[in-house]
């Protein structure tokens, strides 16, 4: 078998398996532009800087300001 068979048949298997792989595996869901996007930060400097980042956005975006205590562990 030449080389270029060789070549041929390494790239139709390589587009196989890319078209199997679009085909076969599961797919992300369509985006839901309803859904909201909840965001939090802790008492440090990282919610003073997501404070200005909301500031920033509500701007363009709806931000509504629910109140909700979780805890989580930090290092």
């Amino acid at each position: 078998m030449g080389n270029d068979k060789k070549i041929a048949i390494f790239i139709a298997g390589i587009i196989l398996v890319g078209l199997s792989v679009t085909v076969f595996f599961p797919q992300e869901k369509p985006r839901n532009a309803e859904a909201e996007v909840r965001i939090g930060a802790g008492d440090d400097i990282s919610g003073i800087l997501m404070d200005e980042t909301v500031e920033g956005l509500s701007e363009k975006y709806k931000v509504s300001e629910n109140l909700e205590s979780s805890s989580f562990q930090d290092c």
